[in-house]
């Protein structure tokens, strides 16, 4: 769990959660977060390998771990708050129309985290 607080990317990824809508009471804020920061170190891993690392490491069940994000991502589509994914492109991507499925909303949280990093290093030479 240091490690997770540790990662160069922590804050970023909370951050964007956040403007999501998410809250961070919620359990599938910490599971979305980790899952994100996992995705980011390793884009190979699959989401049953991810369910599964975040379920070892919160002493769960994977199943609990993809219910605890659904239930997250279903609470932002209710309040609009993944509509401030377009924020991050500058373009209409989502209009609250269909709800993200785990793995969109993990993958497109990881494209942000990556693009952001890529912005910082481009603009740092």
């Amino acid at each position: 769990m240091e490690n997770l607080i540790k990662n160069k990317n922590y804050h970023k990824v909370t951050e964007i959660i956040l403007n999501l809508g998410i809250k961070p009471k919620m359990l599938g804020f910490d599971y979305l977060r980790y899952a994100v920061i996992l995705q980011t170190a390793n884009e190979s891993l699959k989401l049953s390998e991810i369910y599964d690392q975040i379920a070892t490491v919160y002493n769960t069940k994977p199943h609990s771990v993809e219910r605890g994000i659904r239930n997250a991502i279903t609470s932002a589509h209710n309040s609009g708050g993944l509509l401030s994914i377009n924020d991050y492109y500058d373009n209409i991507i989502y209009n609250n129309g269909n709800k993200y499925t785990n793995s969109e909303l993990i993958s497109m949280i990881t494209e942000i985290v990556n693009l952001e990093i890529l912005k910082n290093d481009y603009e740092t030479v």
